[in-house]
């Protein structure tokens, strides 16, 4: 076909149409479309309704936006994974810069110095929040980055067995086995403590003692919002690799999971300078030792020199399948989601070491002052005894969904229902608290918690 016949790919003209017909050797659209069943071609207009002037359009769809329940306009109590904190301005104002907005994944390792510059500091940040040097630039969620870490271990130790704890969010669990089936490996569930909920150490000891596994998958805090002992699942085996996944702020109170011995350690991101955004685009990030960074997915930049002998920045990994044998190649992280890794830095950056320990020191705090208000209600109790950070799950006397049904008319996202993932059981409830509630308002939700329940039975 003539270059100037693809001048683009819009065809805004009848004469546009029969040009490009014609140089296909076409008569007509129909001639195009005969390749395609006509049980499955529409045969009619599209339902849809007339063209209005863009103000109107505006009006009706803020008028329709305005109908959604949104954390704008109730008060929420969700987490599961994914959590409504502060995001300061300076993230906003430095990320929407035009510098920025057009930051994609790197693909020569000389390109931009800027964005590689953003990425090298990101790598270093999380480096530390985690506590291991290597760092990948990324991956696209933390689900994911379970999966990528647990197919890490097992490329390290040359081994198809893993030990996955139970109480593992059920999102990553799924994606792991997504990942997983297709790759021969065997996942082995250890169950959690029945009254800690933590990750029972002995049952894993004794599942390394029948045969040798790549390593032990453990997710801190777990799905029944527990902290897990990071440490002592660490010195399980030498030959195992220790795969911590967590909420990054944790380490605004506890030792960097790095530093407690676990080989690999995975995050999502979310938590720190991330919206909401409906579920996403999130970021997923892998930190590991030195000697196993060249099993990391995605890119890593490095400082070196350029041709005239002063400093600069480049990709110093980047196993792409386009560059090595497809057999050796790392997964294709195409979209490492800069401008993400650029928010995550920045926020990194605006609070500093001292307000990344207050703002965690505040997440558990108020979490710890809301469930001591609610477990002295009548009938409810903690569901697992292990401690916890900013997240609870609390036993109801009554059925959860219908609970929070009732919670909803007050304005408020009372928590998960945890029947969602275990279909068994109907009043468990989880609950999360951020820095951003005030004293007054958890007081106010521990009063409309208790109407509710007294609604109920």
């Amino acid at each position: 076909m003539r270059n100037d016949v693809l001048v683009g790919y819009n065809v805004h003209t009848e004469a546009d149409r029969s040009l490009m017909l014609k140089e296909m050797g076409l008569n007509s659209v129909e001639d195009l479309l005969k390749a395609i069943d006509p049980s499955i071609r529409l045969q009619r207009p599209l339902n849809l309704p007339s063209p209005l002037p863009e103000w109107t359009l505006r009006r009706k769809l803020e008028s329709l936006a305005q109908q959604n329940a949104t954390t704008e306009t109730h008060s929420s109590y969700l987490g599961g994974g994914a959590y409504q904190h502060y995001i300061p301005e300076t993230v906003r104002a430095i990320a929407s810069r035009g510098e920025f907005l057009t930051a994609y994944t790197p693909y020569q390792p000389e390109m931009s110095q800027g964005i590689l510059r953003v990425l090298y500091d990101f790598q270093q940040l999380i480096g530390r929040v985690l506590g291991q040097p290597a760092v990948n630039c990324s991956v696209y969620d933390g689900s994911t980055a379970v999966a990528e870490a647990s197919w890490m271990a097992c490329r390290i130790s040359k081994r198809n067995r893993l030990l996955v704890s139970a109480s593992l969010w059920p999102q990553s669990l799924q994606v792991l086995k997504t990942y997983l089936r297709g790759r021969k490996v065997e996942l082995i569930h250890v169950p959690a403590e029945p009254d800690t909920g933590r990750m029972d150490i002995e049952a894993a000891r004794q599942l390394l003692g029948e045969e040798p596994v790549a390593g032990v998958v453990v997710q801190s805090p777990n799905r029944f919002g527990v902290l897990e002992k990071i440490e002592a699942i660490s010195q399980l085996s030498h030959s195992a690799q220790a795969i911590a996944s967590i909420n990054p702020l944790i380490v605004g109170c506890l030792s960097p999971p790095g530093q407690d011995g676990a080989d690999i350690v995975c995050c999502e991101a979310q938590p720190l300078g991330l919206e909401l955004n409906a579920g996403g685009p999130y970021l997923g990030v892998i930190a590991t030792r030195k000697e196993h960074e060249e099993f990391l997915p995605g890119r890593i930049v490095g400082v070196c020199k350029d041709l005239k002998g002063e400093p600069a920045f480049a990709l110093v990994k980047e196993e792409r399948e386009q560059h090595v044998a497809r057999h050796e190649a790392t997964s294709h992280i195409c979209s490492n989601q800069a401008i993400l890794a650029l928010r995550v830095s920045v926020h990194l950056g605006t609070l500093g070491e001292l307000g990344f320990r207050r703002i965690a020191e505040l997440n558990m705090a108020k979490a710890h002052y809301l469930e001591a208000q609610l477990v002295k209600l009548p009938g409810v109790q903690r569901a697992k005894t292990g401690s916890f950070f900013n997240e609870f799950l609390l036993e109801l006397p009554c059925d959860v969904s219908k609970f929070l049904a009732n919670l909803l008319e007050k304005r408020l996202f009372g928590g998960i229902d945890c029947s969602k993932w275990e279909s068994q059981n109907s009043q468990r409830l989880l609950v999360a608290v951020t820095e951003l509630k005030t004293k007054t308002e958890l007081d106010e939700y521990a009063g409309h918690f208790a109407e509710a329940l007294r609604a109920l039975n």
